[in-house]
Parts: structure tokens; C-alpha cells; sequence
């Protein structure tokens, strides 16, 4: 083995919902250099990731192919001798019916050290899901998982089926006629054994359509299921309604896209996915700090001033992390008035220790200007923000005679986020006007026919020079307003098709 070569760990991303990786899977995803990740693995997973780990997708997307099996072997043996550390993250359990085993026998052919990271395979958490136990003591004793996909020229009569009491079939979709009429042909089965089909398991957007190897062809066909999807057979099956256990929740099948940054989405990913929503996590921008002004952020720098108005978490955050690293605390803060512009700027202080001396009722520099007084003259006051911002704050205060130091301390930019794919009638939250300009900037993004749900006025003035429709403005400036604007969008949507629940 060459001794400069990396390692590619194989693990195993859980069935979909992100959760369900182990927490060592996790914990190795996250110290990886390299993620080379499949179409089936959670988008939570892969925004979560830390920026300096490079991502390569090598799934099928939008009908375009996907880079062939022998394709991705040689990357992971190229990255490999590089020194690097490869998470190589497939959907389910990477050895069951994940190639995961070619991938194996090709690196230890080429002398790259891997180690295999078990994975929770749909197989199981889907039918678990959906209330449907794999197996019972008195109607299941055993049960198999079988791969429903064909090799190509393969006959259906080929496939040997497995004598267990319950069958749970994997890419089973395109082949799914041929399977019954096998099913029954082997004398295990008849037209009456129960059957569902599981699409998206694990997901908010879940559907468990339960029949008879019968009838479940056509409730197929009736409904419009399309991979991926788990085929079950077997009396346990008949459990499901019994058993269901997931409660329908308001944002329940429902898209929505968030682009914060990565490190600023946590809360209101986690609000979004207690209430339903299929979360597409998509931060096309990223916060590039300005170091030189950073470093500014001393003590005695901040000795003169008598006032700091924070306008973002961002800032916040990156004034208070380099406010410490440059040898101070928050006592540097100490005999002067402090404001925020909103609740989570509010929020990110306080877990720095600091308490807002006042917060205004509407989030925006208008509402901190209405909360002092005309004459400043005997205020210093210092702004860290964003390098390209309003100006409103700043003029307003110095007509008031203040003095006013603005200290740009980071850049907005754009990022380039290639594992998102927008949908028509996906929602999607932009919470603030870079949000806006960066997405719409993009050529792509033009003709798809996504729901709009802004933060605040400023987002939605910025919004309307970009989209001709309708959008919900959240009434406040926080992550709570902001669900509460989408959900009333969602429930206004079911209203006019008429399938409002």
C-alpha cells in the first residue's frame, strides 16, 4: 500500500431522512475532505457539511445519466492517493444493493485502505414508517429483501424468490407487473396476500399505499407512484393501518427551499421539518469576513464608543467570535447601550452574554431609529455590518448629530450550491434581499415557477423587482414569523385546489 494514499470510508446515509445516519457515519462525513455522494442521500446531510469539504455528486439528476459504476471507482482511487479522506456516501446501507461491494474489491485492488460504515436500509425503515413491522411473531417469522431491478436481457423467470414470510422488494417500479405474476406463479403468495408500496419513505412527503398483490398494480398506475418506492408482501402488511404511527403535520408534502447560509439555517431547518416540510437546503450565498476590520475589534478600539448597533446575526456572531479571539470579553461591552435590528441578531448576543438594551417592533434601521431620541450629539456610535448595506441607519443618525463609525466586517457573496435542483412549486424563503438577488440572478432559476415567502418589507421591495406574482411576507423579521407567513401560504394554496386539510 502506498504510504501517501488517503482512506475512503463507505458509509451508509440512512434511508432519507437525515436523522437516521449513525453517529459515526456523521461524525466521519464531517472531518472528510471529500464527499462523493449519491442521488438518494439527504440534501441536509450535504448543506450540513463544513465549506472546506469538496463535494462531488455522481447520482442521476433531472434525466441526465449518471457517471458509470467503473466512473467512480477511479475517482475514489484518485482522491484516494492523494492523502485525502473520502466519505463515500451512498443512500440505505451501502452493501445492500448499493455496489458498495464492487467499490470494495476495486480499492483493495489498487491498495487504498477503506473502511465500511454500516447504514439503516430502507428495506426496513420504510415499512417501520408506515406502521408495517418486517416481521411478527404469529404471522411473520422471517423476512428478505430482494432487488426488483432486472440485469439487462434478464428474465423475470430467472429471479429466484426467497422462501420467507415476508418479501420486501427494492427498484421494484419499472418491473413491478412481471413481479406479481411471479409472485403468484411460486405458489408462496396468492392474489389475496396483502401488498403496499412505500414511496419516499422516511420523508415528510411519505405515501403508503396498502392493497392485494391484486390490486396493487393498478392503485400503482391510479395514483401515479414513481420511484423511489419499497414494494412489501405479506400479512404483516396488513398492520399498517393499525399501527401508522406518523401524524399528518402542516407542511406535510411540501417543498420548501431554504438559502441562508449553512451555519445560520440550523433553527429554522428544525422548525421547518417539525412541521412536514421536505427541507432543500440551498445557501446561495456564503459570508466572507473581512479580516483587516476584524481584527480591529479590541478593547481599546471599542473604549470610545458609547453606543454599538448590531443589524444582522451574521455581524453579530463575527464581531463577538473576533471580539474574543483578539483578547477580550464582553465586558468590553460594558457602560454602553446596545440595540438589534431583530430577534436573531437579539439572540446571538445573548448567547454571547449580552442582553439588548431595547428591540424594536419592527426589524428594520427604521424601527431603531424610532427608538432614540432626535439629538445624539453626545453619542459615539459604532455599526458593524455588512460592507454593502442601507445607508438609512447611518445618515439618520449623523442628521441627529451622532458620530457614526461604520466598520464593514464581512461580504455577502455568492455561492456556488451544485446539489440543488428547484422544482415547480416549491417554496422558497428569502430572507433577505441578497437572498433575492442571488437567486434570481441566476439564469436557471428564471422559468421555474417557485412560491415566494419573504422576511420582512425591505426583502419584499427588493422581491417584487424580480417576480411578477403573488408572495407572503412574514409580519416580522424572525425565523417564527417566517414559518407562520408559509404555513398561511400553504393553507391558502390547498384552499384553491380544494385540498385543504
Amino acid at each position: 500500500m502506498e504510504k501517501n494514499n488517503g482512506v475512503v470510508y463507505l458509509i451508509g446515509a440512512g434511508p432519507g431522512e437525515a436523522g437516521l445516519i449513525t453517529v459515526k457515519g456523521k461524525k466521519l462525513l464531517e472531518q472528510c475532505d471529500v464527499a462523493v455522494y449519491d442521488a438518494l442521500v439527504s440534501e441536509l446531510l450535504i448543506a450540513g457539511l463544513p465549506h472546506t469539504v469538496r463535494r462531488i455528486f455522481v447520482g442521476k439528476r433531472g434525466g441526465s445519466p449518471s457517471p458509470k459504476q467503473e466512473e467512480i471507482n477511479r475517482l475514489l482511487v484518485r482522491e484516494a492517493r492523494k492523502g485525502l479522506r473520502i466519505a463515500r456516501l451512498k443512500g440505505g446501507d451501502p452493501l445492500v444493493f448499493g455496489r458498495g461491494s464492487e467499490e470494495m474489491e476495486y480499492l483493495a485492488a489498487h491498495g487504498i485502505r477503506y473502511e465500511v460504515v454500516p447504514g439503516i436500509s430502507s428495506a426496513i425503515a420504510a415499512p417501520a414508517y408506515a406502521g408495517i413491522p418486517v416481521t411478527h411473531r404469529r404471522v411473520s417469522r422471517s423476512f428478505a429483501v430482494v432487488t426488483g431491478h432486472l440485469r439487462e436481457g434478464e428474465e423475470i423467470d430467472s429471479l429466484a424468490l426467497p422462501q420467507a414470510d415476508t418479501l420486501v422488494f427494492l427498484m421494484a417500479m419499472e418491473n413491478l407487473t412481471p413481479l406479481i405474476d411471479r409472485l403468484i406463479a411460486s405458489g408462496k403468495f396468492t392474489r389475496s396476500t396483502p401488498a403496499a408500496l412505500i414511496r419516499n419513505g422516511t420523508l415528510p412527503d411519505q405515501e403508503t399505499t396498502s392493497g392485494t398483490l391484486e390490486t396493487i398494480a393498478k392503485l400503482k398506475e391510479q395514483r401515479g407512484i414513481r420511484p423511489p418506492a419499497v414494494f412489501i408482501v405479506g400479512e404483516t402488511v396488513r398492520f399498517a393501518k393499525a399501527l401508522s404511527w406518523r401524524k399528518r403535520l402542516p407542511l406535510d408534502g411540501t417543498r420548501v427551499a431554504v438559502l441562508r447560509t449553512g451555519d445560520q439555517s440550523g433553527d429554522l431547518i428544525d422548525g421547518l421539518a417539525a412541521r412536514g416540510a421536505a427541507v432543500l437546503p440551498c445557501p446561495i450565498m456564503r459570508i466572507r469576513p473581512r479580516l483587516r476590520n476584524l481584527r480591529k475589534i479590541t478593547a481599546s478600539y471599542l473604549k470610545n464608543f458609547t453606543m454599538v448597533i448590531f443589524t444582522s446575526p451574521n455581524g453579530a456572531s463575527l464581531f463577538m467570535k473576533h471580539l474574543l479571539d483578539n483578547g477580550a470579553d464582553a465586558r468590553s461591552l460594558a457602560e454602553k447601550k446596545v440595540y438589534a435590528l431583530g430577534g436573531g441578531t437579539a439572540m446571538v448576543l445573548r448567547r454571547f452574554g449580552i442582553r439588548v438594551d431595547a428591540l424594536p417592533e419592527k426589524f428594520v434601521a427604521e424601527g431603531v431609529l424610532g427608538m432614540l431620541p432626535d439629538n445624539l450629539s453626545d453619542e459615539s456610535i459604532l455599526i458593524p455590518r455588512a460592507s454593502i448595506a442601507r445607508e438609512v441607519l447611518p445618515e439618520t443618525l449623523r442628521k441627529r448629530r451622532a458620530r457614526v463609525t461604520v466598520l464593514p466586517i464581512y461580504d455577502t457573496v455568492k455561492a456556488e450550491v451544485a446539489h440543488c435542483s428547484f422544482h415547480d412549486g416549491d417554496y422558497v424563503l428569502f430572507t433577505s434581499s441578497s437572498t433575492v438577488e442571488f437567486f434570481y440572478g441566476d439564469p436557471q432559476h428564471r422559468n421555474i415557477d417557485v412560491r415566494p415567502v419573504c422576511i420582512g418589507d425591505i426583502t419584499a421591495t427588493t422581491l417584487k423587482r424580480h417576480y411578477g406574482g403573488d408572495f407572503t411576507v412574514a409580519k416580522n423579521a424572525t425565523m417564527q414569523a417566517l414559518i407562520a407567513a408559509l404555513e398561511t401560504a400553504v393553507r391558502k394554496e390547498r384552499r384553491n385546489k380544494g385540498t385543504g386539510r
